[in-house]
């Protein structure tokens, strides 16, 4: 699997078909673990002002660009990704390819009645997904609940903790479950069980989805300004502003997103 490293984080140079079908060859059939990040600009950026985070982020078997921020920044260094590969997407073919195959799922995160609500979907709408087990996000004692994990023998661990939480889980833990195919996933639980509302597809062809998410929901602002707060750390890591006059290839690319 190809990547190109920003700031080097090695991100998965794919497009999520063809990401698929190497996770299915190369580690799902072969009940293989791998520890999959779904990286959007606020993980990138965290990564940057956090050392040890990024050791746990550089740790992962793959690093997806989770976030059209990821995706423009790469465009602007001239390390071009092919495209955005969003958590939840991935989150929802996996669960496919679990139901076409019988695989042994574990859902880890959200509040209980979130969790609760997603397993129920999850078994309604993938009948032959086996639910393995599932827990909710706030319990504290994390190490009891890897054992528990490791108890299911899942095949797939979906972690949705939030950053830093959840690639921190993983990181600690997959030993544990060394078979299973881990991924952190945000607020994926929230969305697939309805509590929050995916953007439509207007917007998620236009790569506007996190404008969508202000609109409906105004306190993400303040985390909406880590994606420019994460291009201009890539950027001066990059040294670009020491290099000519960059702003008709910043309008080229911008209109290209």
């Amino acid at each position: 699997m190809q990547t190109k490293s920003i700031n080097h984080l090695d991100f998965v140079n794919s497009d999520l078909p063809s990401f698929l079908s190497h996770l299915e060859n190369s580690y799902i059939d072969k009940s293989k673990g791998a520890f999959i990040v779904t990286a959007n600009p606020e993980i990138g950026y965290a990564a940057m002002c956090d050392p040890s985070y990024k050791q746990v982020i550089s740790s992962a078997d793959f690093i997806l660009p989770d976030g059209i921020g990821v995706v423009m920044v790469s465009r602007l260094i001239n390390k071009k990704l092919q495209s955005r590969i969003a958590g939840y997407d991935l989150f929802i073919s996996l669960l496919q390819q679990a139901d076409k195959k019988h695989k042994r799922v574990y859902f880890y995160g959200a509040s209980d009645e979130v969790v609760k609500a997603t397993v129920d979907g999850v078994s309604q709408k993938y009948p032959n997904v086996v639910i393995a087990g599932h827990s909710n996000g706030y319990i504290q004692d994390k190490k009891k609940i890897a054992l528990d994990i490791a108890k299911t023998k899942p095949d797939m661990v979906f972690v949705a903790l939030g950053f830093p939480n959840q690639e921190n889980f993983i990181s600690q833990y997959q030993h544990l479950f060394p078979k299973a195919v881990c991924v952190g996933l945000g607020g994926s639980f929230d969305v697939f069980s309805g509590k929050v509302k995916r953007a439509p597809n207007f917007f998620i062809k236009l790569n506007l989805e996190w404008f969508y998410r202000i609109l409906t929901n105004p306190s993400r602002l303040k985390r909406a300004l880590s994606i420019p707060k994460y291009v201009l750390a890539v950027f001066k890591h990059e040294r670009l502003f020491n290099k000519p006059d960059y702003s008709n290839q910043i309008k080229d690319e911008t209109s290209n997103l």
